[in-house]
Order: C-alpha cells, then structure tokens, then sequence
C-alpha cells in the first residue's frame, strides 16, 4: 500500500507574523543646502589618480581599477601619503566651517547654555 505524500504549504506574511513588520521606516531625504561630508586621503589620492590608472590599464574594469588603485595606496611611503592627509586636513577644516554656517543655531545653543549656568 502506498501512501499519499500531501505537500503541505504554509504561507506566512510578515503582516502575519508581526502587525508592524510591514511598516518600514522612511529614509529622511538629504538637504541639498546641507554641506558635502570630508574626504578621505584615499579618496582625494584615489580622486587624483584614477585618470593615470585608467590610462595605464586600459583593458581594465572598474573593479580592477578600484583594486589597482588600492595597491598604490599600499605601496606609498607615510612621506608621501602626508600630503594627501594634509588635503584631507584641509577638507575637514572646510566641513567644519560650513556645517557651522549651515547650523548657526547648533553653534549658539551652547553659549546660551553657559550663559544660563553663569546667571543661577
């Protein structure tokens, strides 16, 4: 006697299984005013020499250029990475300066929090 395998399904939604599963949070969109974050050394050396790799290799994907580049970076001495820290420096410096221009409130709301402090 055979016996009849019946296939059981069991279906499962994520609503099922959880009520706010299905809810997903939504992404806050990005300011276009908001100032563009620093760059690393590797980028700004990656940024300068992409060009010079691309030319040199040229049967190469981007993949490969992406690794080429970091065997470069690798293989730089700490004499010569310093230069491309000090842009990133740079860089930092102009972050800072604009993400205060763009946020003047943030900047101000810890000197009133000292004044208030002084007063009591």
């Amino acid at each position: 006697m055979a016996k009849d395998k019946k296939e059981r399904t069991v279906t499962t939604t994520r609503k099922a299984a959880a009520p706010d599963a299905g809810k997903r949070k939504k992404k806050a969109k990005k300011d276009p005013n908001a100032p563009k974050k620093p760059l690393s050394a590797f980028i700004i050396f990656s940024n300068e020499n992409r060009a010079r790799i691309k030319e040199e290799n040229p049967a190469a994907e981007f993949k490969d250029i992406g690794k080429l580049l970091g065997t470069a970076w690798r293989g730089m001495g700490e004499s010569e990475k310093q230069k491309y820290q000090k842009k990133a420096d740079q860089d930092k410096e102009r972050y800072a300066r604009e993400e205060k221009a763009y946020k003047p409130g943030a900047a101000n709301d810890d000197d009133e929090d000292e004044e208030e402090e002084d007063d009591e």
